[in-house]
């Protein structure tokens, strides 16, 4: 080995060893918390690669840099074990879902300790494991006990290939994200959450938390909030009327059609038997289409007429009545009174089928969606859009009322590898819970479980049976599906704060001790998915009485993606995926580590450099020999030095904190080569410089705490250094002189200089003196003076 590098290869397993010999990041119970969680990790390949660890890296340092600040730190991990990725896998291996993902989680545990992560590994849970889904089942029980659980019949997203369910975060441009095949309509009895019954509270909820603005915003369109009015149409020569919802009656004397879904409950009233055929054959083809399908912004609209007209309550005017697949049954009641002037799918519809567009509302060119003077519209000529939707509304005898897009939670899959639902159900269908004395209902392994269609579990003999007591009750069948595998990561959370209790999910009191979540990092693409689903079962324990708050996630963070090379995303089939196995290897842990962090901002897509991590080895073998060789000097305080290690303490706790990452490895890599550029250098910094360096480089900084400087314990039983004591006093800074923003000039003056003596020494410079004619300032000591 190269003296003058550190040898990774022995040092890095010696100090995860004794970590975990140690139990050295077990968390303690007491003190101030911190709770620091990534989302856990899915094991249905064969591995990690170096795009997964970005995030699992930064919350690691964060969770050491609280550790070292006095915080009892809780940084659990776990694996969410069960879903369609891991039973596909199997299928593809041919060996049984149970085997391949335990053996996929011993793999996915040797990597992440292979990484220095300081997970408390005596919290592991697992999702598969029936003491843990036991409590999903639990879960199931109590919500279907408060009616936030129930069964309809609905039309689903069918995947053809995996032969299940598939929610809508799952469908990805019309096609199964898992698969790649094309998503069809179909309808079942299906189980379902009552999501909606908080769709309120996760809007207004969004603003006690410290989330990405984006993904507030994503969170509130998924949402989909509208305020509008409710509006009954009565059909031509019927006793039947069609209601709608409308965030637009302002427009309603330009309704020249109505649609239907072709979903629509008892349609066939609403069609002649002259249509009956055409109509049918229509809804038949709008089956093959996704709910994304048919919203797609595309001017290729399809529909058909089904003889019949509607009044228009604001003018008598007889309008048909069409079916078509740009309106979903789902949302408002699965109608639409269609004005093709003011918006613009309206638009393309009556363009393409020749029907009447009426203009309404005074405004720009056709289809105006704006508002503005109403036109064409009686009474309410010359009123504004505003006041005319209040007096129409009152006019057709309609009502003011909200609507969201958010629907229920489908949580129904026929598929083996989850959580079995824990009902029977009776001779009617009715559902027949099982009691929670006998959870977990635990899944069969004498099972076909590759995709047919229907439940893999009906073919278990053992799981078909039902227990007297049940037949007592009247069943006279089992549920045979699973469930969504969301919903066991929807409260994950809260398992880890007490993770071996076998008398209920968590204890109360640990759980308000350390919810809520301080931190909470993962992937951006889970905001509709996981995230809302996770507020959801918050708020529903919340509700039972389980606890108080009403929030899981205080914080949250996304980290980018990791690209390969290439700029493109890693992936198998590009050729461009990098073991970490293989970078750790041959650059350290600790390396792996700092790259990862220095490659840019935490939340940017940032391509994989070779050439970047063999820069940061060579950074952290510079630390390696400065202190190796430096650490018993006796020179005197080196007061630039002194000068340049406070701003890097100051820089690192600040960075730390903001998960800056980046520029915090470059105020090390600046600070380390300032060091070595002096002809002697005093050893004042070197132990406190460990400690800083330490949450980044464990591996590397325990060695040089224990190995080097030949300390007694650990490096994480050190307290992280205050900056004040290397604060040199009097020293010179510069302060930026700006004019409406815009920078002017500087001017030096000493740390903490007050804002007199700074417009003092602008007064002073013939180029600056000019600002002082501007009466308003502001000042921020140390950094920046701005006149205005």
């Amino acid at each position: 080995m190269d003296p003058n590098k550190y040898d990774h290869q022995t040092i890095d397993p010696k100090w995860q060893r004794y970590w975990e010999t140690n139990k050295t990041f077990e968390a303690k119970n007491k003190g101030k918390k911190k709770y620091i969680l990534d989302m856990f990790p899915y094991p249905s390949g064969d591995g990690l690669h170096v795009g997964h660890p970005r995030g699992y890296v930064a919350s690691d340092i964060v969770a050491k840099y609280y550790q070292m600040k006095g915080f009892d730190v809780m940084h659990p991990v776990g694996f969410d074990a069960f879903g369609l990725p891991a039973e596909n896998a199997a299928i593809k291996k041919g060996v049984h879902p149970a085997e391949n993902t335990a053996n996929n989680v011993v793999r996915f545990s040797e990597q992440l300790k292979s990484i220095g992560l300081g997970y408390d590994w005596s919290r592991v849970i697992n999702t598969s494991d029936p003491e843990y889904y036991k409590w999903t089942q639990w879960l199931f029980l109590k919500l279907l006990e408060n009616d936030l659980a129930y069964q309809k019949e609905a039309y689903v997203n069918w995947c053809p290939n995996d032969k299940t369910v598939l929610a809508n975060e799952q469908v990805v441009g019309g096609c199964c994200e898992r698969c790649g095949t094309e998503v069809v309509q179909q309808k079942r009895k299906q189980w379902f959450f009552r999501i909606t019954a908080f769709t309120e509270d996760l809007i207004k909820d969004l603003d006690l938390v410290d989330f990405p603005e984006g993904t507030k915003e994503i969170q509130k369109n998924w949402i989909g909030k509208s305020e509008g009015a409710d509006i009954t149409f009565k059909v031509k020569d019927s006793d039947e009327e069609i209601t709608v919802y409308t965030t637009r009656l302002d427009t309603l004397f330009g309704a020249t059609y109505m649609v239907l879904a072709p979903e629509y409950e008892n349609l066939d009233k609403f069609i002649t038997d002259q249509q009956k055929a055409t109509v049918e054959g229509y809804i038949k083809e709008a089956s093959k289409k996704t709910e994304l399908d048919r919203l797609a912004d595309t001017k290729d609209k399809t529909g058909v007429f089904t003889g019949k007209y509607a009044i228009n309550p604001a003018n008598g005017e007889e309008i048909p009545i069409w079916v078509a697949d740009y309106v979903l049954g789902s949302y408002g009641y699965g109608a639409v009174m269609a004005v093709p002037a003011h918006d613009e799918r309206d638009f393309e519809f009556a363009k393409k089928f020749d029907l009447p567009i009426r203009k309404v509302v005074s405004g720009g060119e056709l289809p105006y969606v704006g508002e503005g003077d109403l036109v064409n519209s009686e009474e309410f000529d010359g009123e504004s859009s505003n006041t005319a939707f209040v007096a129409i509304t009152k006019k057709v005898d309609g009502k003011i009322t909200t609507k969201y897009r958010l629907r229920d939670w489908l949580v129904s899959r026929q598929r083996y590898w989850g959580a079995p639902i824990p009902v029977f159900y009776d001779k009617d269908d009715n559902p027949i819970p099982i009691e929670e004395k006998d959870l977990p209902v635990v899944l069969p392994t004498d099972v076909e479980f590759r995709p047919s269609g229907e439940s893999p579990l009906e073919t278990s003999k053992d799981f078909s049976e039902i227990p007297e007591k049940y037949i007592k009750k009247g069943a006279v069948r089992r549920e045979f599906d699973t469930l969504d595998t969301f919903v066991c990561s929807s409260w994950y959370f809260l398992r880890y704060t007490d993770p071996n209790n076998d008398k209920e999910f968590a204890k109360k009191d640990k759980i308000n001790y350390w919810m809520p979540i301080d931190l909470y990092v993962g992937g951006a693409e889970h905001s509709t998915g996981h995230l809302i689903f996770a507020r959801f079962i918050t708020k529903a324990l919340q509700k039972f009485g389980y606890f108080e708050f009403s929030e899981p996630f205080a914080k949250l963070r996304h980290p980018g993606m990791v690209l390969g090379e290439n700029n493109e995303k890693m992936s198998k089939s590009r050729g461009n995926v990098i073991n970490p196995d293989d970078v750790i290897a041959g650059f350290g842990a600790d390396a792996l580590r700092m790259y990862e962090m220095f490659m840019g901002p935490f939340d940017q897509f940032i391509p994989w450099s070779t050439a970047g991590i063999e820069g940061v080895r060579k950074f952290l073998d510079r630390s390696y020999r400065v202190i190796r060789d430096n650490h018993k000097n006796e020179a005197d305080e080196d007061q630039d030095l002194k000068e340049k290690f406070y701003d890097l303490v100051v820089k690192i706790t600040k960075d730390t904190e903001n998960m800056d990452f980046n520029t915090a490895v470059s105020a090390f890599m600046v600070f380390v080569n300032a060091a070595i550029e002096k002809e002697k250098v005093s050893s004042f910094w070197v132990e406190d410089f460990v400690k800083i360096l330490a949450p980044y480089a464990p591996h590397l900084a325990e060695e040089l705490w224990q190995d080097i400087l030949a300390k007694k314990t650990s490096i994480w039983e050190e307290s992280w250094p205050e900056a004040k004591k290397y604060k040199v006093e009097g020293r010179i800074i510069t302060v930026v002189v700006q004019e409406a923003g815009k920078k002017r000039g500087e001017v030096n003056v000493k740390e903490g200089a007050s804002q007199q003596d700074v417009v003092d020494l602008v007064d002073d410079d013939p180029k600056l003196e000019k600002l002082l004619e501007y009466k308003n300032r502001i000042y921020i000591q140390d950094r920046i003076i701005n006149f205005y």
